[in-house]
C-alpha cells in the first residue's frame, strides 16, 4: 500500500470527491517509485535494479516492491497450465506475439488426476498423429525469460469442459497471465495480429503519465485473457536496462473474497505480507474501465511474490462474480493450474491444509516428479510439485529469477 502521510486529510478528500482518488493514488505511487529509484540504486546494481523497478509497474503500481525473504518450502512457480483447443496454434500465438520458446519436455502421463484424459482416445491404428497416439493428453511447454506455461489439450474432452467459457477478467478463477514487455516490441499489436481481441479499449491505456507503462487485456479466439504491459524502458532512465525484453509479470486470480485469499496465501507462503491497494476503499477510474472493459469499475488488488513469478489477486467490488458450485474441470478453456516448486511435499501439504486449503489427490507421478494436488478457498487448483532441479519443468531453470 502506498504511504499516505496525512490519513485524515486523505480520507476527507475522498469523501468530498471520490473521482479524484485514483489520480491521488497515482501521484502517491509516482512519488513512491521516484523515491524507490534512489533507495534501490544504493542497494542494487544493473539488472537487479531494473528488475526491482519494473516490479512496480503493474496495474496501479501496487506500491513499492519489497524484498521477500526466500521461502524454505515454496520455492517458485514451475509453470501455469493452460487448456487450449489446438496446441500448435497456441504455440504460434504466444511465440509470434510475446516471443515464448518451446522447451523439450517429457510427455505427461495420463495417470492419477490426469487419468480422465487417457481413456478411449485415438490410437496409431486410427490414423492419429504419433504425438497423440497412446497419450491423449497432448502438452507442450513454452518458456519466457522467468516463467513458463504448459499448453495442453485432449482428444477426450469432457462435455462439461467443452461447454465452459474461459474465466472472465472479474473471475472467479485464474483470470489471466500478464506479459511485461519492452514498448518497442509492439507485443500488443502483434498479439492482435495473431488473432486476439481487445477486452477493453482498442489501444493500450496509459494509466499514469508519471509511470511509462501502457496496459491492455486481450482475449484469444477462445476467450483466454492475456494482459500486456508495455514499458517504455528509455523513459525509466535506468543505469542498465533489463537483459530481457519479455517476461511473465504475474498470474492473476480474480475473486469475490479477496480478504479470504490474502489470509490463505499469506499463511501458505510462510507468513508473507502482500502489497495491497484499495484496502481502505476500492479504486476507480475511467482508465481502469477502459483496460477491463467493464463500466464503473471499483477494484482492490494484492500481490505476493513467489520467487520467479508474482501472484496477483483482484477483486472487482463493482462486478462481484459468483463462485461456481463445482471446481472448473481441467479441460475447460483457459488457465487450469498453478504448479509450485516445493522442497518438501509433506511440509507443503501441511502448509496447504493449515492455511485452509483442500487436498484433492496425491502424492502421485506428475511432470517428471511427484505432486500433491490441492485447492485454495476459491477452488483454484494448486499443484505442489517436487522434481529434479535439472528437469525442464523446474523453476530453477531461471537464474536470478529470469534477470539473466
Amino acid at each position: 500500500m502506498p504511504k499516505i502521510h496525512d490519513v485524515k486529510a486523505f480520507k476527507l478528500t475522498y469523501c468530498l470527491s471520490k473521482c479524484s482518488v485514483a489520480e491521488m493514488l497515482h501521484e502517491e505511487l509516482a512519488r513512491e517509485n521516484t523515491d524507490m529509484i534512489g533507495r534501490k540504486a544504493l542497494k542494487f546494481g544493473g539488472v537487479a535494479l531494473a528488475s526491482a523497478l519494473l516490479a512496480g509497474c503493474s496495474l496501479l503500481g501496487g506500491g513499492e516492491p519489497r524484498e521477500v525473504e526466500p521461502d524454505s518450502v515454496i520455492l517458485g512457480v514451475n509453470f501455469v497450465g493452460v487448456y487450449v483447443d489446438d496446441v500448435d496454434a497456441a504455440e504460434a500465438y504466444y511465440g509470434n506475439s510475446v516471443a515464448t520458446e518451446v522447451v523439450d519436455a517429457p510427455a505427461l502421463e495420463t495417470t492419477g488426476i490426469l487419468a480422465a484424459f487417457g481413456a478411449n482416445g485415438p490410437t496409431a491404428e486410427d490414423g492419429a498423429d504419433a504425438s497423440a497416439a497412446g497419450n491423449e493428453l497432448i502438452a507442450r511447454l513454452i518458456r519466457s525469460s522467468n516463467a513458463q506455461l504448459l499448453l495442453m489439450t485432449s482428444a477426450n474432452r469432457s462435455e462439461v469442459g467443452a461447454q465452459m467459457s474461459a474465466v472472465p477478467v472479474n473471475g472467479t478463477g485464474i483470470a489471466h497471465v500478464c506479459f511485461q514487455v519492452a514498448r518497442e516490441t509492439n507485443a500488443y499489436s502483434r498479439m492482435r495480429d495473431a488473432g486476439a481481441t481487445p477486452v477493453g479499449a482498442d489501444e493500450l491505456i496509459h494509466l499514469n503519465p508519471k509511470n511509462p507503462v501502457y496496459y491492455g487485456y486481450l482475449a484469444d479466439p477462445h476467450g483466454i485473457v492475456t494482459e500486456i504491459e508495455e514499458v517504455d524502458i528509455a523513459a525509466l532512465d535506468l543505469p542498465e536496462p533489463p537483459t530481457n525484453q519479455y517476461r511473465i509479470r504475474h498470474v492473476s486470480l480474480a475473486t469475490s473474497n479477496l480478504d479470504g485469499l490474502i489470509d490463505f496465501y499469506s499463511a501458505f507462503l510462510g507468513g508473507q505480507e502482500p502489497r495491497h491497494v484499495g484496502s481502505w476503499f476500492p479504486i476507480s477510474a475511467d482508465t481502469i474501465d477502459q483496460v477491463s472493459g467493464l463500466k464503473d469499475v471499483e477494484v482492490e488488488m494484492a500481490w505476493f511474490q513467489i520467487r520467479n513469478l508474482e501472484l496477483e489477486i483482484f477483486q472487482y467490488h463493482s462486478h462481484l462474480p459468483e463462485r461456481p458450485a463445482e471446481p472448473r474441470p481441467l479441460d475447460a478453456a483457459g488457465y487450469n493450474m498453478i504448479v509450485l516448486d516445493v522442497s518438501d511435499l509433506d511440509a507443503a501439504r501441511q502448509r496447504l491444509v493449515d492455511a485452509g486449503g483442500e487436498l484433492v489427490a496425491g502424492p502421485e507421478s506428475f511432470a517428471g516428479g511427484q505432486a500433491i494436488f490441492g485447492r485454495d478457498p476459491d477452488g483454484n487448483l494448486l499443484v505442489l510439485h517436487k522434481t529434479a532441479d535439472s528437469s525442464p519443468f523446474s523453476a530453477k531453470n531461471f537464474a536470478d529469477n529470469g534477470t539473466k
